[in-house]
């Protein structure tokens, strides 16, 4: 689907138009992901599946500059999920030929007035800390988490509160609806530290690539299971999932989970849900400020078969025993 926001004229005096381009598209394809391709690998797979199939439960939007030749001269994605809008945004290009005109701005502009028009909540980012982009996002009400290049701008006053307000949820399978609600639960930084040594999870982290190795780890059954602790209205409040360690001899099988603190009494259901084997080992891992988290392992079958002191280190510098678990 395509829709046209406005015109601008150029710094070179160049008329541009603005449109913005909604997987799935299949006529755009061949115009917008060689664009991209400098990207790599797993994106192109993932822009490639959005406009030949679409994103079940989520929408890709692609806010493109184009010349009157026809020519694509800038873009800037987005990918949203939920009624009013939470997204993550990404592939900023311009080509070096085409740069300081003025593109990048203009469709900035044009991205930030139709978030804004559409309830959008939260829209998140990763980019390096204190590099020239990150200065030029934090210009257009960008705000950094410390030095790790993760921002986010935040239309909506209380917008954590309002997202992670206790409320009903339930346990399902994950799909490409959760990508950005699972960004935002990625910026809860306290609760539980350990949270997936799988996806190399430890307290604050993004998502923004995590999730698309999600999904191909899912499609060639890397990656045995996925399930989101989620609200009715999309918003995400935890994730398990089961996979081979690969770090390890023997690739033995772990059990991740994690749950945002406003729902650890949910944990034992979501713990629960991802099938396990019944002749096979599974691994699980706590740290030792986990509140509730042995707990929820214990009501999946798990035992704690070692502790390691002082293994871990918080966001906050503070030691941590890494604590084991298994289930036979």
């Amino acid at each position: 689907m395509e829709q046209h926001l406005t015109d601008v004229e150029l710094k070179s005096g160049e008329a541009m138009r603005i449109v913005r381009v909604t997987a799935p598209a299949p006529d755009w394809k061949d115009r917008i992901v060689p664009f991209l391709e400098h990207k790599g690998q797993p994106w192109v797979w993932q822009m490639e599946l959005a406009f030949d199939e679409g994103l079940p439960g989520a929408r890709q939007h692609y806010y493109l500059g184009v010349l009157e030749t026809g020519e694509v001269v800038g873009n800037i994605m987005t990918t949203e999920s939920m009624d009013r809008p939470v997204g993550i945004l990404g592939h900023v290009f311009t080509p070096p030929e085409h740069r300081r005109k003025g593109i990048c701005s203009a469709l900035m502009a044009a991205l930030t007035e139709d978030f804004r028009a559409r309830a959008g909540r939260a829209m998140f980012l990763h980019t390096g800390h204190d590099s020239p982009p990150y200065h030029i996002y934090a210009s257009w009400g960008f705000v950094g988490y410390r030095d790790t290049g993760a921002m986010a701008w935040l239309p909506e006053d209380g917008f954590w509160g309002t997202q992670f307000a206790p409320r009903p949820v339930s346990v399902r399978d994950t799909h490409w609806g959760d990508w950005a609600p699972l960004e935002a639960l990625s910026w809860v930084d306290t609760g539980w530290h350990v949270r997936s040594l799988f996806l190399d999870k430890f307290g604050f982290s993004g998502f923004e690539g995590t999730y698309i190795q999600v999904q191909q780890a899912l499609r060639e059954q890397r990656l045995r299971d996925f399930k989101v602790l989620a609200a009715d209205d999309g918003a995400v409040m935890g994730y398990a999932l089961l996979a081979h360690l690969g770090g390890f001899p023997g690739r033995p099988l772990a059990l991740d989970l994690f749950v945002h603190p406003n729902f650890v009494e949910h944990a034992p259901e979501l713990a629960r849900a991802v099938e396990l084997p019944r002749c096979e080992k599974v691994l699980a891992f706590a740290d030792s400020a986990s509140v509730g988290k042995p707990e929820a392992l214990a009501a999946a079958g798990f035992e704690q078969e070692a502790t390691l002191s002082g293994l871990l280190t918080d966001d906050g510098g503070n030691a941590l025993d890494l604590l084991i678990f298994s289930r036979v």
